[in-house]
C-alpha cells in the first residue's frame, strides 16, 4: 500500500496520502461531526446499483440522523473519508468505511462505499484497510462485513485482505465476510 501518514491541520486526525492505481491522490482521515455535507453528497451521487450495494437496498433521501450515525465517531464506531480535490480545487468526498461495534464489544461490523467514478482503482482496499487497523487498535477480535451474494467488487478486496467469505444459512442472496483480527 502506498500512503504516508501526516498530522491533520487540526493537529489532533491523522490522515493517509495514498496514490491509486490510476495516479489519483486521495487524502484518507477519521471522520469528524463537520464531514456530513461531504458524505450527504457522495451517497446523493451515487449510482442505484452502488446504494444498492452498500445500503442493502438502497436509500431515499439522506437523512440528517442517516448523516449524524455516519459521522460519529465515538468508541464504539469509526469512520474514515475519503477526500479528493474536484477540478475548481474544493475537496469532495470520494469514499467512506465505517463500523460498529457489536454489544458484545469483540467484533464490529463494517461497511464501504467509494463513489462510482473512483471505483476500480483501489481506494475500497485503502479504506477497508483502514478499517481493519482502528478495529485492531481499539482491541476487538474480528471485524465483519454482510454483503450481497452479488457484490463481486467486495468480494475480491475482501478476499485479497484475508477475509474468510461464508454464505448465510438462512438467506443465500447474502453473505458474511469476516476477518479475525488476533
Amino acid at each position: 500500500m502506498t500512503g504516508s501518514k501526516n498530522k491533520h491541520a487540526n493537529g489532533d486526525l491523522y490522515s493517509t496520502r495514498y496514490t491509486l492505481r490510476d495516479g489519483r491522490q486521495v487524502l484518507i482521515r477519521p471522520v469528524c461531526s463537520s464531514d456530513g455535507d461531504l458524505e450527504r453528497d457522495l451517497i446523493s451521487g451515487l449510482s442505484a446499483d452502488s446504494s444498492r450495494m452498500r445500503f442493502l437496498g438502497g436509500i431515499g433521501q439522506v437523512s440528517k440522523q442517516l448523516m449524524k450515525i455516519l459521522t460519529d465517531n465515538d468508541p464504539q464506531h469509526e469512520a474514515y473519508i475519503a477526500l479528493a480535490e474536484d477540478e475548481t480545487g474544493n475537496e469532495r468526498a470520494v469514499g467512506v468505511a465505517n463500523f460498529a461495534c457489536d454489544p458484545d464489544g469483540h467484533s464490529c461490523e463494517c461497511a464501504v462505499v467509494v463513489a462510482d467514478e473512483w471505483q476500480n482503482a483501489g481506494l475500497g482496499k485503502h479504506l477497508l484497510h483502514e478499517l481493519i487497523e482502528a478495529a485492531r487498535d481499539d482491541g476487538l477480535d474480528e471485524i465483519y462485513s454482510i454483503e450481497s451474494a452479488g457484490n463481486n467488487a467486495i468480494d475480491h478486496v475482501a478476499r485479497e485482505l484475508g477475509f474468510d467469505c461464508h454464505a448465510d444459512p438462512r438467506d443465500y442472496t447474502m453473505v458474511r465476510y469476516s476477518l479475525h483480527l488476533r
